[in-house]
């Protein structure tokens, strides 16, 4: 019976530990001017994948296979930029699949570990996918998307290929459109303009 509990014991203990292993995917926007996310006349939003997870030194970032999908006006625009980390490009292909609608299926990440890596990305978070992404107009919108389909999470937390799966959690990104000013302006002439036109 003790021996029993014992195991039952060292079994919730060791279900605790890999409950608190987590990753967080998330994005990081910007853009090729001021850098402030709002993409405005001229710019180009810049997109950052990044995974980040809880453990100690000497873990690195194994892979994940993926997509990336937009889910509002993510059509609206050209991607001058997909480009997975190439040190996650060991027998895969880290760009992806890219769509016509600038979906990217197939994100396959994966690198070896250290002992037969020596140049291993341990970084964490690590960057693990780059996007440009060029508007077809200046129009006002909200742009978005994010990861989906991930098919595993896995770090590994020695150097000679011991992996874990890591709970996840998921940011997609979202920025905005700005038309110019002077278009704006424009659009409020245009508005005072036709209500003139009715009272008079």
């Amino acid at each position: 019976m003790k021996r029993a509990l014992a195991v039952l014991a060292l079994a919730g203990i060791a279900g605790a530990a890999s409950a608190q292993n987590t990753i967080h995917w998330y994005w990081t926007v910007g853009d090729t001017g001021n850098n402030d996310g709002m993409i405005t006349m001229g710019e180009n939003a810049v997109l950052n994948l990044y995974a980040q997870f809880s453990a100690p030194p000497g873990t690195a970032y194994a892979g994940s296979i993926f997509d990336i999908k937009g889910t509002s006006n993510w059509a609206t625009g050209t991607l001058l930029v997909a480009d997975g980390n190439d040190a996650l490009g060991a027998l895969s292909n880290e760009d992806g699949n890219k769509q016509a609608n600038n979906d990217i299926l197939l994100v396959d990440t994966f690198q070896l570990p250290k002992f037969f890596n020596p140049g291993i990305d341990a970084s964490n978070p690590i960057k693990v996918y780059s996007i440009v992404w060029q508007p077809a107009d200046y129009s006002a919108r909200t742009v978005s998307g994010g990861t989906s389909g991930h098919l595993n999470h896995s770090v590994y937390i020695d150097d000679f290929g011991t992996s874990l799966e890591f709970a996840p959690t998921i940011s997609g990104f979202s920025f905005q459109v700005v038309p110019a000013p002077a278009s704006l302006a424009l659009v409020g002439l245009g508005g005072l303009a036709a209500a003139r036109r009715r009272r008079a």
